[in-house]
């Protein structure tokens, strides 16, 4: 009989990798319909916008940590991990149904359905992670994570197209309809291991918990942790460099209209279709780091010959290519952090690493922005990028040889 372990679980994949497209589901068309809505409800009041557009980050800091926490309470009961992620979907399924006739109630209508759902989205974040970890053996990691990135971008493919076609309103109930679908499908087909452990301890507390797990991570308790956190930051960093200011840069640079540069983004999501897969395949094969590698060295050389081309037709070849490239360690970051990580802290720890995501995010605009204001141009976007991308893969290069490889040993005693 051939050992669990050694069995690529390709169906476990498949349903963990529907986490992904829950996240393709709802994060284009919040990015795209959101802000519109509080300008309808606001009018021209941009601190206000702003303000009220801050709600999702708040929102993250505050339930991340408690939630991964609340996981690890779960998990170490008995319980699992699944409780707190469906109750998530659920409250992030009525928030989808209902933010488009939100306005109606005024602001209070407005606010009160972005908590529902921001807090439904956050509130599975880190468990969700956490059980990914729990569930698919340590070799077949990557493959997962790859899952959950192909089903990502192929959700947002699908749904920016809906939002087009049909509208707001349809959209919206689709992906209410598509999120319930999700927590179903979870429902049925996950099976945790619900044992309750003697030696497993439940954290009580949560911010205690992430500092602790924060102060482990800066003193580099954790062989290679340190950088890989650091060539996670700066990933984000560099996707969020993209995301926010390809646009401005498309059309000072190739003369477009905004329009235009829509298709900068779409191949990008193609990119990641594209490379998801294989780059968890890779991960498997060669080893997450050298996907790593692999992954930042050709995003660096297609960065820079982005700064190179002469049309946005050129450019839009080079992003997909530049994706898929991105694919490969935004794949097996997480993989190679979580390996050495104790079972029964997966929950506090996965949170830490979300958080370290939305870090590079929140300083990735202002950092990018005072470097155009000192430039007075948006030209140098890419080789800003290919800066990020070359410091990354030196952050990768410090992870030692064969930490957070699969079937690494797991660090028992970890720091409070």
């Amino acid at each position: 009989m051939s050992d669990r372990s050694t069995r690529t679980p390709y169906f476990l994949c498949a349903l963990l990798g529907l986490g992904g497209l829950f996240f393709g589901v709802t994060g284009p068309l919040l990015s795209n319909f959101v802000p519109p809505l509080v300008q309808d409800v606001l009018g021209e009041k941009r601190t206000g916008i702003g303000a009220v557009l801050a709600l999702d980050n708040v929102m993250m800091f505050l339930l991340v940590p408690w939630s991964g926490a609340l996981s690890d309470h779960f998990r170490a009961r008995g319980k699992g991990r699944l409780p707190v992620i469906l109750a998530g979907l659920l409250l992030a399924a009525v928030g989808m149904a209902v933010l488009p006739s939100s306005p109606a109630f005024a602001l209070a209508g407005l606010l009160g359905a972005m908590v529902v759902l921001y807090g439904g989205i956050n509130l599975m974040r880190a468990p969700f992670q956490a059980l990914v970890a729990d569930l698919v053996p340590s070799r077949f990691r990557s493959l997962a994570t790859g899952s959950v990135t192909f089903q990502m971008c192929a959700g947002a493919i699908v749904f920016l197209m809906l939002g087009r076609a049909l509208g707001m309103r349809p959209a919206f109930l689709i992906a209410g309809v598509s999120v319930l679908g999700i927590a179903l499908a979870f429902l049925l087909g996950v099976r945790e291991h619900r044992e309750t452990r003697g030696d497993e301890v439940a954290e009580e507390t949560t911010f205690r918990a992430l500092f602790g797990a924060l102060g482990a991570v800066v003193r580099g308790t954790v062989p290679g942790v340190r950088a890989i956190f650091m060539a996670a930051l700066l990933l984000q960093v560099t996707f969020q460099g993209f995301a926010s200011w390809y646009v401005l840069h498309g059309t000072e640079r190739f003369g477009g209209r905004p329009e235009d540069m829509s298709l900068g983004f779409i191949a990008w999501a193609m990119g990641g279709v594209v490379g998801a897969l294989p780059a968890g395949f890779i991960g498997v094969r060669l080893g997450r780091r050298h996907a790593m590698l692999v992954g930042f060295a050709l995003m660096t050389a297609s960065f820079v010959a982005l700064d190179r081309v002469t049309s946005a037709g050129s450019a839009t070849a080079l992003l997909a290519l530049a994706s898929a490239s991105w694919t490969l360690p935004a794949v097996n970051a997480y993989p190679l952090f979580i390996e050495p990580m104790p079972p029964e802290r997966r929950g506090i720890l996965a949170a830490l690493f979300v958080l370290c995501l939305a870090l590079g995010g929140l300083i990735g605009d202002p950092l990018n922005g005072a470097l155009f204001d000192l430039q007075r141009s948006y030209r140098s976007l890419f080789l800003l990028l290919a800066g990020y991308t070359a410091a990354a893969l030196i952050a990768v290069l410090l992870v030692p040889r064969g930490a957070g490889e699969a079937d690494g040993p797991v660090i028992r005693a970890f720091p409070r």
